[in-house]
């Protein structure tokens, strides 16, 4: 189900005005998935597992995730591909790319129980050798690498920048990269340049627990997505495409262009049930500053998708009529609360870089204090704010996450605020409120 909000629908008029923005938030819910998982219409998948068997990965941590894996692989289609890529001071591609259908599984089951291990940790080449083998997907499949590591990257390329580029290229080849840090060990720097540029998740696992529900919960939005390949259009009309006219994405989107007067982002998919906002500001400006002040069929808001439970393709559209009001009687129009309060939470992203800031320069208590601070404030603008239930839901999770930071120890601390920042540009639900915990909550 899509929704359309727009934040007013006035626009300055007459010679000298200023362009008006306005805000339009595009609200999506996926049907839920049926109890068959296997009726559900999905695209083939093909996924590429690089793991950590550095010497690091002992002490049982790499035992959980063989035995994840294993368990995962029962899950998957038999149109589906896999690949296996190990990495300690080397790479190896312990299984290329295959269709589950045309391999062994029990020779590959063995493959992965037998992964022991070993050296010192070159992500560089594991990252390389995945990417390769996501690359020879077939035309048509679209392919995910889920980096998973415990260490410090200590040979190779360690430049996190440059290690995003390479990701970042793989997303033109429809590759995304997940990266999953297990303990308080791994580099979080380039994890999450990686899974930043890669259009994919970031998780930090400090716990043995959450790196196991963490890979489950990544799988299970693969094979469970309801909504495939949501595009929207923002066309705005002649009358308010003046010159300075735009419209501009406020958060993460998967591609977007605007070439005037037409913005097209496409929005990726949604799993079960999800529920995703995103939030557009339009620029407008009369194109004739003469132009008779009037009600004008302004925006006209498209979208489609494929419902992946019924099959079909899914189209709408929203109209929006705009009043054209004379500058020297503008008066500032009642404000949808529901776009104000996801513009709030975009803007908590500015916090959250400097926090992160200072948590990599050791200023924890400053941090904190700043969090603390801007979490209390946005809770109670939001408990006097008209909202709707969906989005009062959203910003108290938003607050409460804001707050808890206080409560962590200093040297996790800079880890979750990555995982945090990289999941809410995304809009993502956290797997920690959706899933019990699977038993073991030890430290790793």
């Amino acid at each position: 189900m899509i929704e359309i909000k727009f934040e007013h629908n006035l626009v300055k008029g007459r010679e000298g005005a200023e362009p008006t923005s306005i805000g339009i938030m595009v609200e999506a819910t996926a049907p839920t998935a049926p109890a068959r998982t296997e009726e559900i219409v999905r695209k083939d998948k093909a996924i590429v597992f690089v793991v950590d068997r550095s010497g690091s990965m002992g002490g049982g941590r790499l035992e959980l995730v063989k035995g994840t894996i294993l368990d995962i692989l029962g899950r998957l289609n038999p149109a589906d591909y896999i690949s296996v890529v190990t990495f300690d001071d080397v790479a190896i591609t312990d299984q290329p790319l295959v269709r589950i259908g045309d391999t062994d599984m029990a020779a590959l089951r063995r493959l992965v129980s037998n992964l022991q291990p070993g050296g010192s940790t070159n992500l560089e080449a594991g990252y390389r050798f995945g990417l390769a083998e996501a690359a020879s997907a077939p035309e048509g499949i679209e392919a995910a690498v889920i980096l998973l590591s415990d260490g410090q990257a200590n040979s190779g390329n360690q430049d996190p920048e440059s290690l995003g580029q390479l990701a970042a290229a793989a997303t033109e080849h429809f590759i995304t990269t997940t990266t999953i840090g297990i303990g308080e060990g791994y580099d979080e720097r380039i994890l999450d340049a990686v899974a930043g540029a890669g259009a994919g998740n970031h998780v930090a696992a400090i716990r043995i627990d959450e790196a196991v529900d963490a890979l489950n919960a990544e799988i299970e939005d693969m094979l469970q997505k309801t909504v495939s390949g949501l595009r929207v259009e923002i066309e705005l009309a002649r009358e308010v495409a003046g010159p300075g006219s735009r419209v501009r994405k406020g958060g993460w989107v998967r591609r977007f262009n605007w070439d005037a007067p037409l913005a097209v982002a496409e929005l990726g998919d949604l799993s079960t049930a999800e529920e995703k906002n995103w939030v557009f500001d339009a620029t407008l400006a009369l194109r004739d500053p003469e132009i008779e002040l009037r009600e004008v069929e302004g925006i006209i808001v498209r979208w489609q998708y494929t419902d992946l439970v019924s099959g079909d393709l899914v189209t709408g559209e929203k109209r929006i009529t705009l009043e054209l009001v004379d500058k020297d009687n503008w008066v500032e129009p009642a404000r949808d609360e529901d776009i104000v309060a996801e513009l709030k939470a975009l803007r908590l992203e500015d916090v959250r870089r400097a926090a992160q800031d200072l948590y990599d320069r050791g200023a924890f208590a400053e941090a904190d204090a700043m969090l603390t601070e801007a979490g209390v404030a946005l809770e109670q603008w939001a408990r006097n704010a008209n909202l709707s239930a969906r989005q009062q839901a959203r910003l108290f999770r938003h607050t409460s996450e804001m707050s808890s930071f206080a409560m962590m120890d200093d040297g996790v601390k800079s880890k979750r605020m990555r995982e945090t920042s990289n999941r809410v540009m995304r809009d993502k639900t956290n797997f920690r409120e959706r899933r019990p915990k699977t038993g073991d909550n030890e430290e790793i």
